[in-house]
Order: C-alpha cells, then structure tokens, then sequence
C-alpha cells in the first residue's frame, strides 16, 4: 500500500461522519467521490476536516470545487474567498444570485 493509499485509509477513519449522515462512508471512493467529498466538507466541515482534505487532495482540485459550490451561505463564500484568493464574485453561487429578478415577495 502506497502512502497516498495510507493517508486515504486515515481520512476514511477521521472523517466527521456527521457530514456524511446520508451515505455510507465505506462505499465512498474518493476519487470518484471527490467533488461530494469536497464540497459537503467545505460547506459544513470544521478545521480538521479541511486539513484532511489538504492532505488528499491538491490546491487547485480544492478551489475548482469550493467556486461551484451550490448552497453555501455569504459568509462561507467570504471565508473559501479569502483562504483560496479567488474574487468573491467568482464563486458560481454568487454569479446565480446576481442574475435572479426580485419576485413580488422579495418586496417590502
């Protein structure tokens, strides 16, 4: 086993099962699961769970992910904006809000 294999078997064993209620941690592969992987941990993991992302995966495969994240909050956004250097209006969430059209309940 390789040292990659070792450090992905250490994450499978660390990983905050919380942020994975809704699949089986065992069946995730995290090569072809790593945008969900990514993602649920950029969205809703802690400090720990984002060094063991670091050790995982690269910079730039972070970064292409954390720009398309679909639901993460203003406050998530500003935080992956300052620690990946990317404009906050890159982000592709952003970019959606920008483009919806206030409806009659957005109105006060």
């Amino acid at each position: 086993m390789g040292e990659k294999d070792e450090q992905i078997n250490d994450l499978k064993k660390a990983l905050n099962r919380t942020l994975f209620w809704d699949v089986d941690v065992k069946k995730l592969d995290y090569k072809k699961h790593a945008n969900f992987i990514i993602e649920r941990i950029l969205s809703f993991g802690d400090e720990k769970d984002f060094k063991i992302l670091q050790k995982i995966y690269n910079l730039n495969k972070l970064k292409k992910v954390a720009i398309k994240l679909n639901y993460p909050d203003k406050k998530t956004i500003n935080f992956w904006s300052v620690i990946f250097d990317i404009p906050f209006n890159s982000f592709l969430c952003i970019k959606k809000l920008s483009t919806l059209k206030p409806n009659a309940f957005w109105k006060r």
